[in-house]
């Protein structure tokens, strides 16, 4: 791709998916199975594929506004790219949420279907299983901020980022004595050594959303590099 040996500021998209992939290939190369995980080591990769799908999406929508010269409401596709939010225009760089992004993406393919059918050897049909994975996502950082601080808005979600997460003991011990995986857990005592709090580690619900945000990464990379070599002449 022509692209990818082009400064920033000389892609046709501004940039946005040249700077998706290097997300996506950090995230990439800190996914690795291969490597042992520390604990919470799935905050940063999932922001980090988290955010290569914001940067796609916004890429994705800056170029068909530009190949097919469609007006960002009532301002020329020229003007600084927006994004309908509710009722309201917003500025696309102002708009972190994958929900309007999405729902705008969606809107313009379907808009430009008839036209984009005629470009040879392509298939402009997203996969069914995207819309859940980005209601999945939004569900959980609507705003970018869920992945990049310990502390946000939500202290419900917020209770749940943990891999550590507080359980009964007895249930612990239940589990520790069933034959089922191995249980990692943290039991505080007191004096009398009675349990007073007890902790386990759980990464099931982390690793799962890792996996969608890894599957709709590479969704949104497949769908930039075909917009850019069909529509942008490999820029």
């Amino acid at each position: 791709m022509l692209y990818m040996l082009l400064p920033l500021e000389q892609h046709y998209d501004s940039g946005f998916g040249a700077v998706a992939d290097s997300f996506k290939n950090a995230a990439d190369s800190l996914n690795d199975s291969t490597n042992p995980s520390a604990f919470n080591s799935h905050l940063p990769v999932s922001f980090l594929y988290r955010h290569a799908i914001e940067l796609y999406l916004k890429s994705a929508i800056i170029t068909l506004h530009r190949k097919f010269s469609i007006p960002y409401g009532d301002q020329p596709s020229s003007s600084e790219p927006t994004v309908m939010v509710g009722q309201r225009r917003k500025p696309l760089y102002n708009v972190h949420g994958l929900g309007p992004l999405y729902t705008q993406l969606c809107a313009l393919l379907n808009q430009e279907a008839d036209t984009l059918a005629q470009v040879p050897r392509t298939d402009w049909t997203l996969p069914p299983e995207l819309d859940g994975w980005i209601a999945a996502i939004e569900a959980t950082d609507s705003s970018s901020t869920y992945f990049r601080y310990p502390v946000t808005k939500d202290a419900d979600l917020d209770g749940k980022k943990s891999t550590m997460q507080r359980e009964d003991a007895a249930k612990l011990f239940e589990r520790m004595h069933s034959g089922g995986p191995p249980v990692k857990a943290l039991l505080m005592v007191n004096d009398d050594y009675e349990v007073v709090e007890s902790f386990t580690h759980n990464d099931i619900n982390a690793k799962a959303l890792l996996i969608i945000l890894k599957e709709a990464s590479e969704v949104f990379h497949g769908l930039h590099a075909m917009m850019s070599y069909t529509l942008a002449g490999g820029r």
